[in-house]
Parts: C-alpha cells; structure tokens; sequence
C-alpha cells in the first residue's frame, strides 16, 4: 500500500510540474507565434494526462469491476458468444497495438531528435524535447542535462499513460458492444414454440440489465475524460497541423509533428468510433428482439419492455454534453480546421 502511493505521488508529480512548465513556456513564448503553438501543444497532452490520472483514480473501483465482468465473460460464455467476443474486440486489440506503436515512434523522435539537432547538427539553441520553462538558467551544463533526463521521463510516462489508458477505454467499450451483440443472437434464435421459451427469456433479460450496467459504468468512468479528449483534441489536432504548416523548412520538427498529428487524429477516432459501436449495437437490442419468435407466444409483453428500454441506448457521452460517436468525430476535425485556419491567418498577419 506504501509503494502504490508513492507511485501514484511520483506520477503526479511529474505530469503536474510538467503540465505547469510547459504553461509558463507558453507564456515565456508569447511574442513568437510559432514558439507558442509549439509549447501549446505539449501543454495541452500534459493536462490530458492529468485528467486521466484524476479519473482513474477516482473510480477505481468502477474500473475493477469492468475488469472483473470481462475475464467472467471470456471464462463462462459459450463458444457461440467466444466468437462474437472475438469479433468484436479483435480489431481492437489491433487498433490498439497500431496506437501503441504510433505513441512510441512519436515519443522516440521527441526524445531524440533535440540530441541529434545540438550534438550532431550543431544547433546552438538548447531546447528541452518536451519543452518547459524552469524559470532558471536551463541551457548551461549541468543543469539542462539533469533537466533532459527529468523531461525525457516525464514525457515518457506521458506518452506510455495516453497509450495505454486509450487502448484500455477501446478495449472495454468495445467489450460492452459484444455484449449487447451477444444478447442479440440470443434474442434472435428464441421462439415461442420452445417449452423453454420463458425461462431464456428471463436469462436474456437479466444479460440485457448486466450489459447496461456495465455500459452505465464506462460512462461513469469515461464521461469526464471524453469531454477532456474532445476539447483538447481539437487544440492537439490544430496546434500540430500549424506547426507542420510553420515548419516544412525543418525536417525534424515536421517529423516530429507529422506523427503527433496522426496519433492524435487515431486516438481521436478510437474513443469516437468504439462509442459509436456501443450505440448501434444497444439500440439494435429492439430490432432483434422484435425478430425473435414471438408470434403466438407469451413472451410478447417483456419482449414490448426489452424494445422500450432500447430506444434509449447506451453511450460514452463527454459529460453529458454530447455522445462519443463518428459524428463528434467530424465536428471535432472540423472545428480543428476552422482553428487552424485562424492562426493561419494570425500568422500571415
């Protein structure tokens, strides 16, 4: 217990003091546009790390108990639900591997690439890889090796937490679509000409009350972090487009940002198109119902109340303020662009 709290200390430690560094960089840059879209950018995955550690370890146990629900679901299903389980979480677990890749090369370069420009090359400025202002001398020996090495870890940690907690919120929403899509074949496959018509039925809608549980508890434990990931994407999404934009010139930067900008666009895309699965298949829950073999039965009154409760489906929502799902995609990439265009404009200004 001693251990974990230090561990959880240290890790705020770092992303905070970081978070705060490259703010009052921003601040130190404001004269210089490009400099400041820069610090910007780290600034704002810096705070993102801080609301997911914020989040995490607030619901700890919600986040138990997600992960108690899908080992009993991959122990005690059928081999019929085992291949809906697989098809429904095999292409995340390979998503999330592309995204874990992506982080890791872009991490890689900013960590390099700042070594390479002033021992190589021959740069004289000295610029920390993750940025950050320290308020002291920071570009003398020894002090901006000890800040390197503090920056690279703190950037490391970063970049290994925005990995694996998006991998984690692909993996379990999607786990809760198969859920939902588990209960349909169910569904679908009962008929009232069965003797034991009745009691599937009541197991089908006891499956229906644990999947909307355990989507209830995602949206408990993501809902915070959704409005954070959409609101600072939209910045991640515009500040990297702009620097790419301002540093065609110089290789490595545009390097750099090219593949921040594609990690941020996936991650982006994996939190939306996981919520937008969730949806469709929740609320395919009534269609598939209806389906089922009901005619001349007396299973049509729960069958009534099992298509009621679906048209309010289950969702990841940004605090309530809208639903993850492709639309919100879109309306983020387009509100980076309008962003973008802006500084654009400031710039040429």
């Amino acid at each position: 217990m001693l251990f974990r709290r230090f561990h959880l200390f240290c890790m705020f430690f770092l992303v905070v003091v970081m978070s705060l560094a490259v703010t009052a960089d921003v601040v130190h840059n404001l004269d210089d546009l490009d400099e400041a879209t820069e610090c910007a950018l780290i600034c704002t995955a810096f705070y993102l790390c801080v609301v997911r550690l914020l989040v995490y370890t607030a619901h700890q146990r919600d986040m138990l108990y997600v992960v108690d629900t899908m080992r009993a679901d991959w122990i005690t299903s059928t081999v019929e639900d085992r291949v809906i389980l697989a098809e429904k979480t095999t292409f995340a677990f390979r998503l999330a591997k592309y995204f874990i890749s992506t982080v890791a090369v872009t991490i890689v370069m900013f960590m390099c690439i700042p070594i390479l420009e002033i021992y190589v090359i021959g740069v004289s400025d000295k610029v920390l890889p993750f940025r950050g202002y320290f308020f002291i001398n920071q570009t003398v020996s020894p002090v901006f090796e000890f800040l390197y090495i503090f920056n690279v870890a703190a950037g490391g940690f970063g970049g290994s937490m925005i990995a694996g907690a998006t991998s984690f919120n692909l993996v379990v929403i999607m786990h809760g679509s198969a859920k939902f899509a588990m209960l349909r074949r169910r569904l679908e496959n009962l008929s009232g000409e069965d003797p034991n018509s009745t009691s599937i039925l009541g197991d089908c809608v006891i499956r229906h009350q644990k999947a909307i549980e355990y989507a209830d508890a995602l949206e408990r434990i993501i809902n915070v972090l959704a409005l954070g990931q959409f609101v600072i994407s939209t910045g991640l999404i515009c500040f990297a487009g702009f620097q790419i934009t301002s540093m065609m010139e110089d290789r490595g930067r545009l390097m750099k940002y090219s593949t921040f900008l594609n990690s941020a666009i996936l991650e982006l895309f994996m939190f939306s198109f996981s919520g937008d699965v969730l949806i469709n298949e929740s609320e395919a829950v009534g269609d598939s119902a209806y389906s089922s073999g009901w005619i001349g039965s007396r299973l049509c009154q729960s069958l009534q109340i099992m298509m009621m409760r679906s048209r309010t489906p289950s969702k990841i929502t940004a605090a309530k303020f809208y639903s993850m799902s492709l639309e919100s995609f879109s309306a983020v990439l387009s509100t980076s662009f309008s962003y973008f265009t802006v500084l654009t404009a400031a710039k040429e200004d």
